[in-house]
């Protein structure tokens, strides 16, 4: 059991927050050159630390359709307001205020019709007290694991494209296209279905100093595995829920394109969907506005950063990039600090690296409702339906935590050939989590991100309870 945050911990968080809402401090120093630089600022429009004129996405577009000022003040009663964007702000704000974890920011979107029809955000300051954040819906978070249906997105507009298969071999000792040795097909590897066994304690997808030919191409089965690894080998296996599934499917990817993973997911998605800020690069994302702040991480994930910075002297194959802090295993700790740039490895980019604004999820959503009505997403209708497709039945009947059956990059309700009522995924790295709902029959969409580590089932739930209000 975690020791709760310590009230001198908000005491100082409080101060912190209160200082920047009134543009005292920031967070992230600025180095003693920038602050005195006569240079002309570079035109920026989306703050994302792209020059516009290198930028093809250099402008976010979100225009509310609904004015969140018509709302009542915020008591955290949903049941006190009749409009559903109203109560949808103040379920948001509710957990904000009293979730178990210590959130400091929480942004959220919703998707009405297959437009974007609202987004939020609010920071707490501690001791009961919070400021209105309307910045924050361009703040970037981690998402986590909701970058797995990232992932299968991109795979299915690049096989829409004719540049690769799903049914393409994939070998896991290059990352490429299998000749001949074990090999399971891009389809498998986006089902987590008989490929890898789920990658607890896999620490270098966290830390691996190399780039993702590099990782898959390590020979070491403890780094990156093979199909027949023991221990993270899941030969004629079924499902079974992994990171190392969607870092190769994602190797495959930018092997096929002749480009870095990142670059292959800006120019096929990020860019396309009008996601302007979202990106995989944790360096430039916390050198912006919209990336400077921190989280707060409570939970076991925080475990990571200190098995880094005991591994990392010792192993050239682990880069040090936890910096918040100098803990180590058995060092006794509550809570830590996280920035957008640490645990930034690109062995877990596919599976786990993306950084997005509640507004760059809102227009991911919004494409993916409009490929499936036929009004012009990324995806034919009859491809992101095959990613919505039940490819394993989970076995929890009525008890899911999201959704009865897993498709590819989606926890999904949909068996083959059903109309899709609901799918999504969620994430959660140390201090960061999100929630990505979607009922596509509906065409309605809410996201979640919090700077905390709230539990990825209850932010889903959340979502799935805004969405119920619009019904």
């Amino acid at each position: 059991m975690e020791t709760p945050i310590t009230i001198t911990a908000l005491a100082f968080f409080g101060s912190v927050f209160a200082a920047q809402a009134q543009g005292q401090v920031n967070v992230r120093s600025v180095p003693p050159t920038a602050a005195h630089s006569t240079e002309m600022p570079v035109p920026d429009g989306d703050g994302d630390g792209i020059n516009d004129a290198l930028d093809s996405c250099p402008c976010v577009d979100y225009a509310p359709g609904f004015d969140l000022t018509s709302c009542g003040p915020l008591d955290g009663n949903p049941n006190n307001d009749f409009d559903p964007a109203c109560k949808a702000r103040e379920r948001v704000f509710s957990l904000l205020m009293n979730d178990p974890r210590f959130v400091t920011r929480i942004a959220f979107a919703v998707i009405e019709e297959g437009e974007v029809h609202l987004a939020d955000a609010f920071a707490y300051l501690g001791q009961g007290q919070y400021v209105h954040d309307p910045g924050g819906i361009h703040r970037l978070h981690r998402i986590g694991s909701t970058s797995k249906s990232v992932t299968a997105t991109v795979a299915k507009i690049l096989e829409e494209r004719g540049v690769l298969r799903f049914d393409d071999l994939v070998d896991a000792e290059t990352g490429g296209l299998a000749i001949g040795g074990p090999s399971r097909r891009l389809r498998d590897l986006l089902a987590h279905r008989g490929c890898f066994t789920t990658d607890f304690g896999a620490l270098h997808l966290y830390c691996y100093a190399g780039g993702l030919n590099d990782f898959w191409a390590d020979p070491d089965d403890a780094i990156s595995p093979r199909f027949d690894s023991p221990g993270y080998g899941n030969p004629g296996g079924g499902y079974s829920y992994s990171a190392f599934n969607y870092s190769l499917a994602g190797t495959y990817m930018a092997q096929r394109l002749h480009l870095s993973y990142s670059d292959a997911v800006q120019a096929y998605l990020f860019d396309r969907a009008g996601m302007c800020t979202a990106t995989l690069d944790g360096a430039r994302a916390r050198s912006t506005a919209i990336g400077e702040h921190w989280a707060v991480s409570q939970a076991n994930v925080m475990d990571v950063g200190p098995y880094i910075n005991q591994l990392a002297p010792l192993d050239p194959r682990c880069e040090d990039n936890f910096t918040s802090s100098d803990d180590l295993p058995g060092d006794p700790y509550s809570f830590q600090i996280y920035h957008l740039d640490e645990a930034d490895a690109e062995a877990r980019d596919p599976a786990g690296g993306v950084m997005a604004s509640a507004v760059d999820l809102a227009w991911f959503a919004r494409d993916l409702l409009a490929s499936y009505h036929g009004t012009g997403g990324a995806l034919s209708m009859s491809g992101v339906r095959e990613l919505w497709w039940a490819q394993t039945d989970l076995g929890c009947a009525s008890a899911c935590p999201y959704e009865p059956y897993y498709g590819m990059g989606f926890f999904t309700d949909a068996l083959p050939g059903q109309p899709v009522n609901q799918v999504g995924h969620g994430g959660s790295r140390p201090g960061y989590a999100s929630a990505f709902v979607l009922r596509p029959e509906a065409n309605r969409a809410v996201c979640i991100l919090a700077n905390a580590d709230v539990s990825t089932v209850t932010l889903s739930d959340l979502a799935k309870a805004i969405l119920d209000d619009f019904e």
